[in-house]
């Protein structure tokens, strides 16, 4: 096989997949880790590049400074990888150092002890342990919503990982073609397998920060921008699945409507933004007093709405008195206001609507405002209502 044929083949692939990122840069330039993988490619070019002036330029361009590109290439794509998680790259400076004694091995094996084996077994352990260490923090660390992208990304370079061991383990048993112009099948071979699974990576990484992206912009469709809760419309729609989930199994939930006393004259006395801030408050201590299965959210105003799975009314009641509790503790407030909360609280019956649910909490959190606020009101009613009428909020 004659290599500059593969390598010219091997090129114009990185080139197409090298405008690929940049259009998909261009027209989402809030993507992360693009730009390193793009850095990617160019060091596999230039590496490229070097390795075919093999001849005709002296030792060190062609042989040791295409390796050390290469080894750049690898590092540039563990920093793709952790900047797309979002999490900071950690081992850049022991990876720094790996490719720095990989250099110095590469120094040796060309013009200290010349040995094409020394050099292959110094390239694949410098590359396959930076890829190694990649794929583990794709598969440890990437978020539950992105498990299956990361880890499809995680076993493609552990699959670089594995044929740069067993090329080393091969380099051993059977020493390679001194000739880099024709090398033998085994070599040709596993350079092949190499460079596809490099552009593969390449493309996976792009495609697991769309993942990202794409969730990313999920989630801000679902959550107040304000409080960081749940919005209501991503609310109602967990509702409507977990009414289903509960009707399966029979067991029952607990809602709860949350509706801040009085909050217009915090706005009026001290301006918005204390009562932004106030909200932001609120929300905290919502969270903190209810458990990680609860669904809360910030239904609208200074109402909010807790969703409590598999809880009595008795379970629900309870923790609806201790959140009203938590409420009327809050300190430090803007203006050093006090407020306090008012509660209606619903347990659901079987065949009911999400509507028909709310419509009760809120019934009962009529009642609780009605006979003089910072009260739990349950609703216990359970009838099927009927002229159902739009969850309102209430001062």
């Amino acid at each position: 096989m004659y290599t500059p044929y593969l390598m010219c083949a091997y090129a114009a692939a990185m080139l197409l997949v090298l405008l690929g990122l940049r259009m998909i840069r261009r027209s989402s330039p809030e993507l992360r880790g693009l730009a390193h993988l793009r850095r990617f490619i160019l060091c596999g070019l230039i590496a490229m590049l070097l390795f075919a002036l093999r001849s005709r330029v002296p030792p060190f361009f062609t042989v040791v400074a295409p390796n050390l590109m290469l080894f750049a290439g690898a590092v540039y794509v563990y920093c793709a990888s952790a900047e797309i998680l979002e999490l900071r790259a950690r081992l850049v400076p022991w990876m720094a150092g790996l490719c720095g004694a990989g250099l110095l091995s590469f120094l040796w094996f060309t013009f200290g002890q010349s040995s094409v084996t020394g050099r292959l077994e110094s390239h694949c352990v410098v590359v396959g342990t930076i890829l190694g260490a990649t794929a583990s923090l794709l598969f440890r660390r990437a978020r539950t919503a992105l498990l299956d992208p990361a880890r499809a990304c995680g076993w493609l370079l552990s699959a670089s990982v594995m044929l740069n061991l067993m090329w080393a383990i091969f380099g051993l048993i059977y020493h390679p073609s001194a000739n880099f112009m024709h090398p033998d099948a085994m070599d040709a071979g596993f350079s092949y397998l190499l460079m596809i699974l490099a552009l593969a990576n390449a493309v996976g990484l792009a495609w697991l920060s769309l993942c990202v992206h794409r969730q990313e912009l999920q989630t801000m469709a679902q959550t107040d921008s304000l409080t960081g809760l749940l919005n209501r419309g991503a609310f109602e729609e967990i509702l409507r699945r977990e009414l289903l989930r509960a009707e399966s199994t029979g067991r029952g939930m607990g809602l709860m409507l949350i509706d801040i006393d009085y909050f217009k004259q915090v706005n009026d006395a001290h301006g918005h933004l204390a009562g932004d801030d106030v909200l932001r408050r609120i929300g905290a201590a919502l969270r903190m007093g209810t458990r990680p299965s609860d669904v809360l959210a910030r239904f609208g105003g200074e109402e909010f709405v807790i969703l409590l799975r598999d809880a009595s009314a008795e379970a629900t009641e309870e923790v609806a008195e201790r959140l009203r509790a938590d409420i009327a503790a809050l300190d430090d407030l803007p203006g050093r206001v006090s407020l306090t909360g008012s509660f209606g609280v619903a347990v659901s019956v079987a065949g009911e609507t999400a509507a028909e649910f709310l419509v009760r909490a809120d019934q009962a959190l009529y009642r609780s405002k009605r006979e003089g606020r910072n009260l739990v009101r349950v609703d216990r009613s359970a009838r099927r209502e009927t002229g159902l009428h739009a969850v309102v909020s209430r001062n």
